[in-house]
């Protein structure tokens, strides 16, 4: 076999080249990197919404959509005050009657919940982060994507601004984080302050969580025997937030198909960079197989070649990655950020690898098959 420093002084020789064939694998590897996590990043950010401890009544119709869902207040609250087994901490029981709508300031839409204190015990996931928590008239806590979701700069919703939605001004008094979830699109303010400015005398759900999912299960039981009387109906958070994610699973999979796509054209890309080797030593490889190297010597050193380019160009693109931090998308139903975990940064990795070994079998191939007088007659 040849030396593996022959295969790193050939590379070497042809310094532009592989500069150029590195930096395009390097794009390549970053690309895949960015379309897998847009796609592990837009299915976590349902799947980590949800909590099999939490139960969701609705309005009768079973609605899925909060926005769209309707239950008479004076029945919500009660319901909240009488389902039995729902958790209580620091004695708030965790049982939150909330009010969902799509608000709009100009041509932007914001997704905005009215609360209760309960809501921060049931939605444990939640974590203010800066500011307090809403107390006074027409007070709102942000969420770290709400700005993005809503297409305004970070500004427009920093603590101690002011914005109009429903008509009305409301001041931002704090922000709250719930890494992965949906929830981070989202603006929050007081039950009652969100009920007057829609001038609504519903509400949209009853958000209540239990201490275990069989907990849940036997609360949804009492939900079915007692739900007629309160018109209001049970569905697990995790049924609820399934339904959102069945709807964004297209999407991720076209990121998917996207990935491979892009793979696909880096091998071609790599094969033809080593082929157009493989067509300028044509001499060289004769005279190796002259001197006593078989043609697997030869094929396995072009393949050296191939996965060093690769490798290097996979390693910058696994870097490269690492410098977006949180990239935030939005998207109809909130906002999520790209997964540049370094689990999704290795499947890149991993891609420039493949690109290296793939693209370099036909090239090597060639080689192989290369009669000497041919090879050292320079007909390749």
């Amino acid at each position: 076999m040849l030396p593996w420093t022959y295969a790193l002084r050939n590379l070497w020789r042809r310094r532009a080249r592989t500069v150029l064939t590195i930096l395009g694998i390097a794009a390549i590897s970053l690309l895949v990197i960015l379309m897998t996590g847009f796609a592990r990043g837009l299915s976590a950010s349902a799947a980590k919404t949800a909590s099999p401890e939490v139960l969701v009544l609705t309005g009768n119709a079973n609605e899925h959509d909060l926005v769209r869902s309707v239950i008479g207040r004076r029945a919500a609250e009660t319901v909240a005050a009488k389902i039995p087994g729902v958790v209580t901490v620091e004695g708030v029981r965790a049982a939150s009657p909330e009010i969902h709508i799509a608000t709009r300031k100009g041509d932007v839409i914001g997704l905005m919940r009215g609360v209760t204190p309960a809501a921060f015990v049931v939605h444990d996931r939640v974590t203010l982060v800066e500011g307090r928590e809403p107390q006074g008239f027409r007070e709102l806590i942000v969420g770290r994507l709400a700005a993005v979701r809503m297409g305004l700069p970070a500004e427009a919703l920093a603590i101690g601004a002011t914005i109009e939605l429903e008509n009305v001004p409301w001041t931002v008094v704090g922000a709250f984080a719930a890494p992965g979830t949906v929830l981070e699109a989202e603006l929050w303010g007081r039950l009652d302050d969100v009920v007057e400015a829609t001038q609504r005398t519903d509400l949209s759900c009853v958000a209540t969580r239990f201490a275990t999912e069989d907990d849940a299960d036997l609360a949804r039981v009492w939900v079915y025997r007692n739900g007629v009387a309160y018109e209001v109906a049970a569905i697990k958070e995790t049924e609820l937030y399934g339904t959102l994610e069945q709807a964004l699973l297209p999407l991720a999979r076209l990121a998917e198909l996207m990935a491979l796509l892009i793979l696909v054209g880096g091998v071609f890309a790599c094969a033809n960079t080593m082929f157009a080797a493989v067509l300028s030593r044509g001499r060289e490889i004769g005279a190796l197989r002259a001197l006593g190297y078989g043609p697997a010597a030869i094929g396995v050193s072009l393949l050296q070649e191939s996965l060093l380019l690769a490798l290097v160009g996979g390693t910058v693109g696994f870097w490269a990655a690492s410098l977006f931090g949180d990239v935030p998308l939005k998207f109809p139903m909130g906002a999520f950020t790209l997964d540049l975990s370094p689990t999704v940064r290795v499947v890149g990795l991993m891609a420039a690898a493949l690109i290296g070994i793939v693209g370099g079998l036909v090239p090597a191939w060639r080689a192989w098959r290369l009669p000497i007088p041919q090879a050292l007659g320079g007909k390749v």
